[in-house]
């Protein structure tokens, strides 16, 4: 155990550029200097610069989104890391709208609470995905108002959803056009791909009624279930309802974040032979920061600050790389109650406050239990280069099939700026889980109708940007040889100097 530690003690050196204190009154403590991220890594190549941060407003919409879940259960506090979310760069922002929060006396809806968030981040540029989740307790069968409880079943306690919805919808119709179905249904053995996709439909067509142009979200289980998504598609297809919906989304938490991609091929074949327009979305996924409850994700002894920051690239970019948009879970660290699901295991490795509030540190801000912001994680600067370089004018490259030879197995995906622009590498080991070590193997990777003049090669943990000596870079016949590359468990991108050290104008 003393091993383990003192690995990840030295494979993130946290001086104060990471390990800032946050006040909301004085705002946001977001470093932005060269060494806000150091590792241990050495890739043996001149380092020329960092990544340079753009915020929301200058990234623009891309098929990335980040999460800012489990407000409407007051597991954290919107106005203490609010001034945090348009500096990492991604535009679109995951809500839960909170119906037992939202309506606590029949018929009387307050959404206070949340125009806060939603007229905030609109304000800041920024979109929101809100999420109708979850049920409410003060009607009879109404569901629970928490993860993996039951939808809400019976007349009385439709209706009352219905209206609900409806609420909903006109309340936020001409500011709010991405919409979420209830999350995780499949959770509770309760809730069948039939009631959930007779739920996910009558959801709809509130939505519609009121915002027609709405873009709307099915599923949203939490995996790439082919058994559940089935039965549940072919009730949309019988029912002739398939074009309700925009996305079906799943989520995951795979150990290697890069072994669910057979299952998510299998998924996406199945949704689109029922519906071939379909866009899927992996809407939920993230590490954690350390080590804790019951989840495998979670409770594994190398989590640390620096695997959450490679868990997260690897997965942002191995979505993009197959056409997926993404989401990262999550932004903040979470303070559950105890009657929360999550805190009645029996676990060893909880992390206890004296209020015994469950403190999940799978966000990018590490937050107590009260909200405050404690320090900004190397995640969310790792996620921000990520969002800095993948925005909407570059797109994967379909049907790349790149030539690697390596000691390791590497997932290797190429993406190409618009209107025939410079293209970029991005590649890494995948042969296993991230770990706290940074040792780099090096491999040759052959690419077709790919030139480089001046090639660099870019870490997106710290955003380091290095030199690749033109004696490994070799172009002809059509094609260009890179030799003795460094690759590691982390994404490095490969990519022309331009393209992530624009020149100002």
């Amino acid at each position: 155990m003393k091993t383990a530690v003192s690995l990840a003690t030295l494979a993130v050196l946290l001086g104060t550029a990471c390990a800032v204190t946050g006040n909301a009154a004085e705002g946001p403590l977001i470093d932005s200097t060269h060494d806000r991220v150091q590792t241990t890594l050495d890739p043996g190549l001149k380092r020329i610069g960092t990544l340079r941060p753009r915020g929301a407003r200058q990234v623009g919409r891309s098929s990335l989104a980040i999460g800012c879940e489990m407000l409407d259960r007051d597991y954290g506090d919107f106005e203490q890391f609010k001034a945090y979310i348009e500096p990492l760069g991604i535009q679109r922002i995951r809500l839960q709208a909170g119906w037992a929060k939202t309506e606590k006396v029949p018929g009387v809806y307050d959404f206070a609470w949340l125009d806060r968030q939603v007229d905030y981040l609109r304000a800041q540029g920024m979109d929101v995905l809100l999420e109708t989740s979850y049920g409410n307790p003060i009607y009879p069968g109404g569901g629970g108002a928490s993860l993996s409880d039951g939808l809400p079943r019976g007349e009385p306690a439709l209706a009352a959803w219905d209206a609900w919805i409806t609420a909903l919808a006109r309340h936020y119709q001409g500011r709010v056009r991405d919409w979420s179905t209830w999350n995780e249904p499949s959770n509770a053995k309760a809730n069948t791909p039939e009631i959930t996709a007779d739920n996910n439909i009558r959801t709809a067509e509130i939505i519609k009624r009121h915002i027609p142009d709405a873009r709307i979200a099915g599923l949203v289980i939490g995996s790439p279930s082919v058994r559940f998504a089935e039965p549940y598609m072919q009730v949309l297809h019988e029912r002739g309802q398939t074009g309700l919906f925009h996305w079906m989304i799943y989520h995951d938490y795979s150990l290697n974040p890069d072994d669910v991609y057979p299952r998510v091929e299998q998924f996406t074949a199945l949704i689109h032979r029922y519906a071939p327009g379909m866009k899927i979305w992996q809407g939920e996924s993230g590490a954690t920061s350390s080590p804790h409850y019951s989840a495998p994700i979670s409770s594994q002894t190398w989590n640390s600050e620096l695997t959450q920051c490679k868990w997260n690239a690897r997965r942002m970019i191995g979505d993009l790389g197959h056409g997926i948009e993404s989401l990262v879970f999550t932004f903040y660290d979470p303070a559950y109650d105890q009657p929360e699901r999550y805190t009645r295991f029996i676990d060893p490795l909880w992390i206890r406050t004296r209020q015994d509030r469950f403190m999940k540190r799978m966000g990018l801000l590490k937050c107590n239990e009260d909200g405050r912001v404690l320090k900004v994680k190397p995640a969310y600067y790792t996620v921000q280069n990520v969002a800095t370089v993948f925005d909407s004018s570059l797109a994967p490259v379909a049907g790349f099939a790149g030539e690697v030879q390596c000691a390791k197995q590497v997932a290797a995906y190429l993406f190409q700026k618009q209107d025939g622009g410079p293209h970029l590498l991005a590649c890494w080991d995948c042969s296993s889980h991230p770990d706290n070590a940074n040792e780099t193997t090096p491999a040759q990777i052959t690419l077709r109708g790919v030139t480089l003049a001046e090639p660099v090669w870019v870490d997106t943990v710290t955003g380091a940007i290095y030199e690749l000596p033109q004696d490994r870079v070799a172009s002809g016949d059509g094609r260009t040889v890179l030799t003795a590359i460094p690759v590691y468990d982390a994404p490095a991108l490969i990519t022309e100097k331009s393209l992530v050290m624009p020149v100002s104008k």
